[in-house]
């Protein structure tokens, strides 16, 4: 730059001179060209152009490749990107990686990609890319490097149904694929439930990022998949996990042309705003701005679907998972609890494997009724989880949920999936799909003992007896079960669980005592069932019988219980124990009691009897009870004159258990002064939750102790 100056020679005076850098006309595309950009050698070639429609727009998505042959990282953050018509019209483009930018490492042969949105009326004609670089000196953007872009293509982002999409996740390669998907009709929707799998196939432990997937359809709908939470989970080199997903569609679209669409995670299918001022009018250069990254989808998977058939009862299915059992729907009942109705599903699962021992994983569950209602309480209870199952082995496990009692069921999905503890990814073990029709409780016939058949717990429970304390309004029905352990080792026994039903198929839900303390081998325990049901209700009664859960486990003493399983019905032979004319051997069971004496004696004129009655007890010793039965045993005494006096017998102060002991106390009335002679009758009544059933009844003489006559003594 010369400037004009009077005195110096020649009148010019150079101030200073400027490079400028080198320019060539644009690359032909699919040439390589050798550049150096920032002082960094490197091989550039344009690669693709792709036009990609999202959403109603257009989105440019330009790949280079980029090998790097200098000893240092390189990186475009110093040169700004552009698209550019063939008529000069420039759009900004900006790395498919964000605000990072692309970067290069030493001898690294690399794919970059850039992204920009232009208008969708722009005809695809010869487009070229350009690098730009700032010149602080001049404060201009200069050209640094210029490339003929290849014809526009549309993204071949399908992928056919059981293919995989490799993934590059921090230098390792994941695969992802469609590993199952099954469809059925609900209403006028169509529920896809498919599973997406990922699979390790690098040497170091990955973080598998949410990714966003939506049913597109070939109308050019789409139907996200919206889960509760964010799925992320990690993966070591060789695993694989799948995310089960369920979406709804409209029926009336074409099932078979449905495509599962991939997307970056926290995308939301549309790309970024341009900053304010920028235009999509032909001829516009809007200035590139730093904004987040376009979210693009990652490939449109074909999906390999059967219709959802419904499983049978006793019928064996194959394994839906390739690590995963063959299963067997063996019974699924509904049982009453509390005020809501249980659903209680058997299954028996076998590994099919003819060498191999597999792990049964620790299984969780979802219930749902008519596809939309997920029921509450979901359990699964299965004694064999995080064991392994020997080759050709069964195992069993009971899946129970809680429905409204009043509550229609047409049909029942139920999804078992493992879970690891701080991850949301969710593992589908199997699903199935069932009716609502559940099977009716089996009866067992009568003298018949009901079987627990839990490992550790079994043993049978038997009829012993069952009353009627009949009442004024309402009836108390009374069961008494002898559960005989049938363990080879001192256990708890099973906590029982039952509800009494009338012959018209009302439910009564039973109150349960039944003792704490363990069994030894052979040994009997009482377990009693009681309700109080309406008068006239207590004939034809049946007897709901299962064992008590707590959560997933069975119930222990002292937890509350929250279930039942293997619920069978033991029909009842309701019986009225015929009242003892004497007291003696009277079953007050476990106890036997007896009154060996009874005594009154009454002074003439005195208004006070003193009584004074021996009792004998006998306990059985081959069954344990719980310490407090319920049962209050009453004495009733009734004089000649009709009246009546009452006393309750404690064990252990007023009777001796097992033992003799005579109680002694007193009668007083005044007219008890009359009497010269009588007698008095005791009675032994069971009163149990009210009300009573009487053991026996006698009467015995009252001795009167007669005054002497005056006269007689004066002559003696």
């Amino acid at each position: 730059m010369d400037v004009w100056n009077p005195k110096v020679k020649g009148y010019l005076q150079r101030v200073g001179t400027y490079r400028l850098p080198s320019h060539s006309p644009a690359a032909a595309a699919g040439t390589k060209t050798k550049l150096t950009l920032g002082g960094t050698p490197l091989t550039v070639q344009a690669e693709s152009v792709e036009m990609v429609k999202v959403n109603g727009k257009v989105i440019a998505k330009v790949g280079l490749s980029i090998t790097n042959h200098g000893g240092r990282a390189w990186t475009d953050n110093g040169y700004d990107p552009y698209m550019v018509t063939d008529s000069g019209t420039s759009f900004p483009l900006r790395p498919e990686t964000g605000k990072t930018g692309a970067s290069v490492q030493p001898k690294e042969k690399k794919r970059v990609y850039y992204i920009a949105e232009i208008p969708s009326y722009l005809k695809a004609a010869e487009f070229r890319f350009l690098w730009t670089e700032n010149d602080d000196t001049l404060k201009l953007a200069l050209p640094a490097a210029s490339f003929k872009l290849p014809a526009a293509r549309d993204p071949k982002w399908d992928i056919e149904p059981g293919k995989t999409k490799t993934l590059m996740l921090k230098g390792n390669r994941v695969e992802a694929r469609i590993s199952q998907a099954s469809l059925r009709a609900s209403g006028d929707q169509a529920i896809w439930n498919i599973e997406m799998a990922f699979k390790n196939n690098g040497n170091k432990l990955v973080e598998i990022p949410g990714y966003e997937f939506a049913i597109k359809a070939s109308e050019g709908s789409f139907y996200p998949y919206i889960p509760a939470d964010k799925t992320t989970f990690s993966l070591r080199p060789g695993e694989e996990k799948a995310i089960p997903m369920e979406i709804s569609v409209p029926l009336h679209l074409k099932q078979d042309l449905l495509k599962l669409q991939m997307l970056e995670p926290s995308g939301t299918g549309l790309p970024a705003k341009q900053p304010a001022g920028d235009s999509d009018e032909p001829g516009s250069s809007p200035t590139a701005d730093a904004q987040d990254p376009v979210i693009l989808p990652l490939a449109y998977f074909g999906i390999p679907y059967q219709t959802e058939r419904k499983a049978s009862i006793g019928v064996e299915y194959p394994a839906q998972t390739a690590k995963g059992f063959a299963y067997t729907l063996e019974s699924i009942q509904r049982l009453p609890w509390q005020d809501t109705d249980l659903i209680v599903a058997k299954l028996r699962l076998r590994n099919t494997h003819e060498s191999n021992s597999q792990p049964l994983p620790e299984l969780k569950a979802n219930v749902r009724a008519d596809e939309k209602t997920l029921l509450s309480g979901s359990e699964v209870i299965a004694d064999e989880q995080d064991s392994l199952i020997a080759p050709g082995a069964s195992t069993e496990v009971y899946v129970m949920a809680r429905v409204p009692y009043t509550k229609n069921v047409n049909s029942l999905r139920f999804e078992l999936y493992t879970q690891k503890e701080k991850e949301t990814a969710k593992a589908s073990f199997l699903t199935l799909t069932t009716s609502g029709t559940t099977q009716s409780i089996d009866v067992l016939e009568k003298g018949k003992p009901y079987s627990v058949t839990v490992a550790g717990k079994r043993a049978e429970a038997q009829e012993r007896r069952t009353i009627v304390y009949e009442g004024a309004d309402s009836d108390v029905v009374y069961t008494e079960l002898t559960l005989t352990s049938s363990e080879q080792r001192r256990v708890q026994a099973a906590r029982l669980k039952g509800y009494f039903q009338s012959a018209e198929g009302k439910i009564y839900e039973a109150d349960t005592i039944q003792p704490d303390t363990a069994l030894q081998p052979g040994a009997k325990q009482l377990v009693v069932f009681w309700a109080r049901v309406p008068k006239g209700e207590s004939s034809d009664m049946g007897l709901a019988l299962g064992t008590a859960m707590s959560g997933s486990k069975l119930a222990e003493p002292g937890k509350d219980m929250t279930g039942i399983l293997g619920v069978k019905k033991i029909m009842l032979n309701p019986v009225r124990p015929a009242i003892n004319r004497e007291l003696k051997n009277l079953d007050w069971y476990p106890y036997s009691v007896s009154v060996t004496k009874a005594t009154g004696r009454l002074q003439e004129g005195s208004s006070t009897i003193s009584m004074s009655v021996t009792f004998d007890v006998k306990r059985s010793d081959s069954i344990t009870t719980s310490a407090d039965t319920g049962h209050k045993l009453v004495l009733v005494i009734r004089d000649i004159f009709d009246q009546t006096q009452e006393r309750t017998l404690t064990p252990g102060t007023d009777i001796q258990v097992p033992g003799t002991r005579t109680v002694s106390f007193e009668l007083t009335d005044e007219l008890y002064k009359q009497l010269r002679s009588g007698g008095f009758n005791l009675t032994l009544v069971d009163e149990f939750q009210n009300e009573r059933m009487t053991l026996g009844s006698q009467s015995f003489n009252l001795t009167v102790q007669l005054n002497k006559d005056p006269y007689e003594e004066r002559q003696n």
